[in-house]
């Protein structure tokens, strides 16, 4: 081992026993709680959605203005809303799971016990190299460990924090998607009330317009919804599964850079 990769080590050593030091669950939990209440919120949103849209795929709205009848299935519009609703929802249920076990393992990290264990290893290590032992096999060992410890121990609340601050940051969108999503829901709930069998003649008559200019809306409506949900899918998937996974990627590149001498 040069003099150089000594001393980067006994740098990173005494960084790892500060990191040790500090626990990490107080002040991620606040974030993680967070992330969790959007995501229910807004999967509360797509289910809703997703009720009112398969009450209207089960019925059929008859237009019966002089006698003749003529019927209408909304299904045909709202199937492809409808099926990509289910797709968001299933992603949002994963990315709440994803929520849960990233304060598990915060809260893992946060042992005093592993905590105490890290910071011993790293005072051996730290004497290992102050004492200019040889480079032998043992010790590169327990300082790789050591490095890899403390990168899975931090690399949760990184995650945690970048993926919070994106959600911050796409919040004005997704609240106007979400309120696409929510105007679709009462478009859909009104053209299922409209549908009433015990009416006048005259009532008839107004009722069919009503039910055309309510499907024209829905239709309408619907565009904007399958949008809307293509979007709320496009950030939970950036920010739940990409940015994830880069971090994993960015990691295992340090990892690789750090352990190699």
């Amino acid at each position: 081992m040069t003099k150089l990769h000594r001393y980067t080590f006994i740098g990173l050593l005494l960084i790892c026993i500060l990191l040790a030091l500090v626990p990490f669950e107080d002040k991620i939990n606040a974030q993680l709680t967070h992330m969790l209440t959007v995501t229910l919120s807004v999967y509360a949103v797509a289910r809703g959605l997703n009720a009112v849209v398969s009450m209207a795929q089960g019925t059929e709205l008859s237009i019966e203005p002089l006698g003749v009848g003529v019927t209408l299935a909304p299904g045909e519009i709202l199937d492809p809303l409808n099926d990509l609703i289910e797709q968001v929802s299933t992603v949002l249920l994963i990315a709440s799971a994803s929520v849960g076990m990233q304060k598990i393992v915060v809260a893992m990290g946060d042992i005093n016990t592993f905590r105490w264990l890290l910071i011993a290893l790293s005072l051996v290590g730290l004497a290992s190299l102050l004492f200019k032992s040889p480079p032998i096999k043992a010790q590169r060992v327990l300082i790789k460990v050591v490095l890899f410890a403390t990168l899975l121990r931090c690399v949760v609340p990184i995650m945690v924090l970048v993926s919070n601050g994106m959600q911050e940051w796409l919040s004005d969108d997704r609240e106007q998607a979400i309120t696409v999503l929510v105007d679709t829901q009462q478009e859909v709930k009104v053209l299922n009330q409209s549908n009433n069998d015990d009416q006048s003649w005259f009532e008839g008559v107004k009722n069919s317009l009503d039910i055309k200019a309510s499907l024209e809306a829905v239709k309408q409506q619907a565009e904007q919804a399958i949008e809307a949900a293509i979007y709320i899918l496009s950030e939970f998937v950036l920010v739940f599964v990409f940015l994830p996974l880069a971090l994993g990627f960015v990691v295992l590149f340090i990892i690789r850079k750090l352990t190699v001498f």
